[in-house]
Parts: structure tokens; C-alpha cells; sequence
């Protein structure tokens, strides 16, 4: 089965205005697609019309948030519901610091349903760091029935690796995402990332020309196939 695991919606105030729900999971479905995920940050809003949008699409949609924790590590959470997602979600909008947001500045955040209509708004910035920190996400993600991983471990912004330097031996991830899979046996043998993790990898879509721009294969023994 082909994924795309890592997309945004026009939630995300850093994705395109046209990434609507039913957009994005009828072109990760156009693109071969027959897996997908919405992991907007920090929020699930959008994960009711994608649920929609997928059934229809005949696509299986694997309901998810990226999390910001308060070291600014972006956590993939990903359910086996979109109501256990939006819980999650609730807590995390909960954590986020009641900052001034001006869309102007970062852009709409803008909650939709399955025929694309604009049905809200959300205040705070979603991009901003919670305050729970990786520890605390991951347990309530875990406690939600939710796998978390890693998202873009490697690279040099908002990761486990740019933020932390390795991977602490009392964070046991199962699976771990990479932007370039073909580094994970080098990250390994210099001691930065856990050897025999699942990596999986996706293509963080923030406009609609990425939406399944770089499809994988799954393999059937995925924990990931075991939530939804």
C-alpha cells in the first residue's frame, strides 16, 4: 500500500489556503495513495471533513496531529480515530500560549468541511510550541490509543535530532520519520538514532502540488496499519 503519512490542510497557517480537506486526500488518492494521514499542527479540526472526504475518495485515512512540544519537536501523533485525535487536540490547544495572532502575518488557520466551506477560525497561533514537553506528549498521546513519531528526525529545524542531538535511550519510538530514509543506517552507526525502528517517510505537503509527491510503500507489518 502506497502512504503519505505527513500532510497538511489549510488549518496549518503555514500550508496554502487551497489545501482544503477534500483536496488533499482526493489528490493523495489521484497520486496512488491508499493510505494517507492529516497532521495538521497542533489541531484536529480538520480531520472530521478529511474522515469524509476519504470515505468517499475510497482512501484510508489515518487521523493525526503534529505536535509541537515545548522544546519545539515536531511529534507526528497519529490515532485509531479522529475522536481520539481531536481529544488530543483539545489539550494541546489548551497548552499553547495565548500569544497575538495576526493572520496577516502567519497566515489563515481556518477550519473547513467536506464541501470546502469555511466553518471556522482558530485564534491561537498553531505553529507555536505547546507546553507539554516530549515526554508528556507522548505519553498522552500513548494513552489515546496513538503511536507517536518523530517527524523529519534529521533535519535541522523543529526535530528530536536538531533539538536534542540523539535519541535518549528512555524514548522508545517504534517507528521514526525521515525526510531522507537512506540516512537512517548512517545515523545509526555514528550512534544519533536507534538501530531496527520502523522509518517511514512523507511528503509534509503545505501546498497542493506535494500532496503525494513522494508515495511509499508500507510495509504489512506496520504498526501503523494496526490504529485505524
Amino acid at each position: 500500500m502506497l502512504y503519505d503519512l505527513h500532510l497538511h490542510t489549510a488549518l496549518s497557517p503555514c500550508a496554502e489556503d487551497d489545501m482544503t480537506p477534500a483536496s488533499v486526500i482526493g489528490l493523495a488518492r489521484l497520486a496512488g495513495a491508499g493510505f494517507a494521514a492529516v497532521t495538521d499542527h497542533n489541531s484536529a479540526l480538520n480531520l472530521p471533513a478529511a474522515e469524509i472526504a476519504a470515505r468517499e475518495y475510497g482512501i484510508r485515512l489515518l487521523p493525526g496531529i503534529e505536535v509541537n512540544s515545548a522544546e519545539e519537536i515536531h511529534l507526528l501523533c497519529y490515532f485509531p480515530s479522529v475522536e481520539n485525535a481531536l481529544k488530543m487536540g483539545e489539550t494541546i490547544y489548551e497548552k499553547l500560549p495565548a500569544v497575538h495572532y495576526d493572520p496577516k502575518i502567519w497566515g489563515a488557520q481556518l477550519v473547513m468541511d467536506e464541501n470546502d466551506a469555511v466553518i471556522g477560525r482558530v485564534d491561537k497561533l498553531l505553529t507555536a510550541a505547546c507546553s507539554l514537553d516530549i515526554y508528556e506528549v507522548k505519553r498522552l498521546c500513548e494513552s489515546l490509543g496513538g503511536l507517536c513519531v518523530p517527524a523529519h528526525a534529521e533535519k535541522d529545524s523543529y526535530s528530536l535530532l536538531s533539538v536534542l542531538g540523539f535519541c535518549p535511550d528512555d524514548l522508545d519510538f517504534p517507528i521514526l520519520e525521515l525526510a531522507d530514509p537512506d540516512k537512517y543506517p548512517a545515523l545509526v552507526s555514528r550512534g544519533f538514532l536507534p538501530p531496527g525502528r520502523e522509518i517511514i517517510s512523507s511528503s509534509d505537503a503545505h501546498n497542493l502540488a506535494a500532496v503525494g509527491s513522494r508515495l511509499r510503500e508500507l510495509p504489512e507489518t506496520s504498526a501503523l496499519l494496526t490504529l485505524p
